[in-house]
């Protein structure tokens, strides 16, 4: 990457920060200045619970500086989807520059993590590394989980008798920088960036939902989010639902998928396309059983980072070489590449593993806890209550709790003065059973221990690898 092109360092940012700040501090009193202020710099708001946390945010230049990076990177990259130059054949899914951007910011990472370690109140040490390898940071891992999850709906519905439906939904002509796979420049793009693509299918897939919930059909599965060759976002989307309720709900996407621009030329072919899943296909050699989860493994293997053959948007390229492209594109946009739609929570689920050793007397949280350790999702669902209980209807929930300072006994605070809860355990009616029983504290490594951990990390993904991690952890 030439040093003009070099994106914005965390010191220039800095410095644009502390200008910012000083016009917000010298000339707005106001939410409503301040968010026109906001708006005319291209810096999206603070979400904060009061007005408060929301000020203390834009006088901190901390703040300013993520937001300035983000939105710096994004500028680059939405300029060179515009060129031309994100294409098949050219530079896929994402610009070079943006690809060796992230790959630098994740060996930064890797680096100093190999220079740090867990210590607990209990005295116990880990290596920050090897933390990092046994967490879903790890795409083993990551796979593993969402694979146990998407085989346990399948294995869910068929003892309901569901069956399975595989949608696509693509985005409107104006949202692509190319007509078609061709390189063929499209006339009716509108300087739309992937994050407005990816936005206009989380507004669609909002009122879907609110349609499905009026006609109290609540269809459950997977949603995976990839980009086209020029950048642009769409979905595949795995439901499970009641026979009797495919109708309504095919005809539901179907009709929000091309309610903008839906009578463009190809919108009918394109835009949308739905396909039943049959279990039993027959063939020259008898019938053969399909699974559902099938449908969408691939597209779970080839996001994150598993060989799986040629890449479908380009066959110059195998998935396992491009999927370090799609996740500098899901990183830079802030896409995240995998949903689950409906179920229980995996929080729960996650909490629940950490109870692994423990006799617990609680009926309903052993069974759970049970089911997670012996990856029965659909099993866990069943003690969940079933697909159609609402989360906060649950018998089982997280425990939350504020941190404490052990000195005052007053409630710890953030920098922006607000109260963070963490999740410490399971509760279920009286009953709470704490899950995490130990303090953790990330420290720096004695320096006569950094020479041989960088040594023995050689077990880690390579970066191009493990920046599955930036998406998950978003």
């Amino acid at each position: 990457m030439s040093l003009k092109n070099r994106p914005l360092s965390k010191k220039r940012a800095r410095k644009q920060a502390q200008f910012h700040i000083q016009q917000i501090e010298s000339c707005f009193d106001s939410k409503i200045l301040v968010k026109t202020y906001l708006d005319s710099v291209g810096i999206d708001p603070p979400k904060c619970s009061n007005d408060e946390s929301f000020f203390l945010r834009l006088v901190c230049v901390d703040w300013w500086a993520r937001k300035l990076i983000t939105k710096d990177i994004r500028d680059r990259e939405a300029a060179a989807i515009f060129s031309g130059k994100v294409a098949k054949g050219r530079e896929l899914y994402c610009s070079n520059d943006t690809v060796d951007y992230i790959r630098e910011r994740w060996d930064d990472t890797l680096a100093g993590m190999a220079q740090k370690m867990c210590i607990s109140d209990c005295g116990d040490e880990l290596d920050m590394l090897d933390v990092m390898k046994s967490s879903l940071a790890n795409p083993e891992n990551r796979r593993a989980e969402l694979m146990v999850r998407m085989s346990g709906f399948e294995q869910y519905a068929d003892d309901l008798g569901d069956i399975g439906m595989f949608y696509t939904i693509t985005c409107p002509s104006k949202y692509h920088r190319f007509a078609g796979s061709d390189l063929i420049p499209n006339k009716n793009y509108n300087g739309a960036t992937p994050k407005q693509a990816q936005q206009y299918l989380t507004k669609i897939w909002s009122q879907i939902r609110a349609e499905l919930d009026r006609h109290h059909i609540k269809p459950y599965g997977f949603r995976v989010a990839e980009p086209h060759h020029d950048g642009t976002p769409h979905w595949h989307i795995l439901l499970f639902m009641n026979p009797a309720d495919e109708a309504v709900v095919t005809a539901t996407l179907n009709k929000y998928a091309l309610k903008e621009d839906g009578q463009e030329k190809g919108a009918a072919v394109h835009r949308f396309t739905a396909k039943r899943i049959v279990k039993e296909i027959i063939t020259q050699d008898g019938i053969k059983k399909v699974s559902a989860t099938g449908y969408i493994a691939k597209y779970i293997a080839k996001n994150i980072g598993f060989d799986i053959g040629m890449d479908s948007e380009d066959d110059s390229q195998n998935t396992e070489s491009s999927a370090n492209r799609v996740r500098a594109w899901s990183s830079t946009w802030g896409i995240r590449q995998f949903q689950q739609i409906g179920g229980a929570s995996v929080i729960v689920w996650r909490e629940l593993r950490r109870l692994k050793d423990k006799d617990i007397e609680h009926d309903v949280i052993r069974s759970a806890r049970d089911c997670c350790i012996n990856n029965d999702w659909a099993g866990f669902l069943v003690v969940m209550g079933g697909n159609d209980v609402k989360r906060i209807e649950r018998e089982l929930q997280l425990l939350k709790q504020a941190a404490f300072d052990p000195e005052t006994g007053e409630v710890r605070l953030n920098r922006y003065q607000e109260i963070v809860l963490k999740v410490v355990g399971i509760a279920a009616a009286a009953t709470e059973i704490i899950t995490h029983t130990k303090v953790w504290t990330i420290v720096q490594k004695p320096t006569s221990v950094h020479s041989a951990s960088a040594v023995e990390g050689g077990g880690l993904p390579p970066p191009s690898t493990a920046l599955a991690a930036l998406e998950f952890y978003k």
